[in-house]
This record gives C-alpha cells, structure tokens and sequence, in this order.
C-alpha cells in the first residue's frame, strides 16, 4: 500500500515541480563522482578572482567540491533551501534563480574576494538562504512569513558563515550568495503561491 507522503512525492515530482533541484543535485554529485574515479583535482573550475583565462569559474564553482563532507553538507541545505523554492515556483523560476545566484555570487567573488580557489554549492546554498529570508518580509503573504520565520528559527546560525571565520572557507561566497539572493528576492514579483 503506497502511503499518502509517497503519493505527494511522486505527485510533485510528476508534475514537475522538483525537477529542477533534482537534476541540479545530480549533476553536482555527478562532478564530484568523477572528480573521484578520475582522480582529476578540478579546483581550477572555481572561481579564481581577477584570472581572466578562469572566468568560466563564475559559472562552475557550485559544482565543484573539496571532498565528500564538503558534498555532503552543501547537499543537505541546496536540498531544503531548494525544495522550498521549487515548490513555490515552477522548475524553469527555479533553475532561472539558481543560474542568477551563481552569477552574481561568483561576479562578486571573482571581482572581490581573496586570492583562492572557491569552490562549492555553499554561494547557492546562501543565495537561498538570502532569497527566503528576503520573500518573506518583501512578499508580505502569510505563508511566505510563515516560512520565512521558520527557516530562520532551523538555519539562522548559518547567518555566521557570511564572516572571515576559517580561512579554508570561502566566506566571500557565502556573503555574495546570500547578497544575490536578497538582491533576486527584491527584484522579483510577488509570484509566490
């Protein structure tokens, strides 16, 4: 007997709804997997600020990770952050504000950040953070308060990694994420359902 959660699920991913951040999360894992079997060190598709000849890391870095931990816990947060933008949107707004984060967030990063290779999903993963945070007082709805209110009660400590902690994170990404989903979130209509 197929449970009434199994159905929702096969429901929305039926009709498209999370489309999108599952083929978002497979191509990430999918780099990473061979990265691993290939033995390949493909930090130079991140962004490395103000090299012209790797600019094309502007647009690579989310998918590109050091190691298995730092896989693992970018995967978690892109999931909920990304499930709860996919859900309130269609699969093409989704990958739409995901392309646009990863743009902003490396321009700003490659324009201004220290001399290092950054990597990861982690300048996503806080474009969401952003984005959430920002419909929920912007929009006005109830339910984007609601949860607005509920994501900065489960995740808001993460607000902390916008700051120069440790100097093997790229806390430049984090900022510029988060700023670009802020940014995203204030130009776009009222459009959440």
């Amino acid at each position: 007997m197929v449970s009434r959660f199994q159905r929702l699920g096969g429901d929305l991913i039926a009709k498209g709804k999370l489309s999108g951040l599952l083929a978002l999360v497979s191509v990430i894992w999918l780099v990473y997997l061979v990265g691993l079997v290939g033995s390949l060190d493909l930090s130079d598709y991140g962004v490395q600020p103000r090299n012209w000849s790797k600019l094309y890391g502007v647009l690579t870095w989310p998918f590109v990770h050091a190691d298995r931990t730092h896989l693992m816990n970018n995967s978690v947060t892109l999931i909920v952050f990304g499930a709860i933008i996919s859900l309130r949107s269609s699969s093409w707004q989704f990958i739409g504000l995901s392309l646009m984060i990863t743009l902003y967030a490396g321009l700003g990063v490659w324009l201004l950040a220290r001399d290092a290779s950054h990597i990861g999903a982690s300048g996503l993963v806080f474009g969401y953070f952003g984005y959430i945070m920002t419909r929920g007082i912007y929009d006005g709805r109830i339910s984007s308060i609601v949860i607005s209110t509920g994501v900065m009660l489960l995740f808001g400590g993460m607000i902390w990694g916008i700051l120069p902690t440790d100097a093997r994170i790229s806390w430049e990404g984090h900022l510029f994420g988060f700023l670009a989903g802020v940014v995203l979130a204030v130009r776009s209509k009222p459009s959440w359902r």
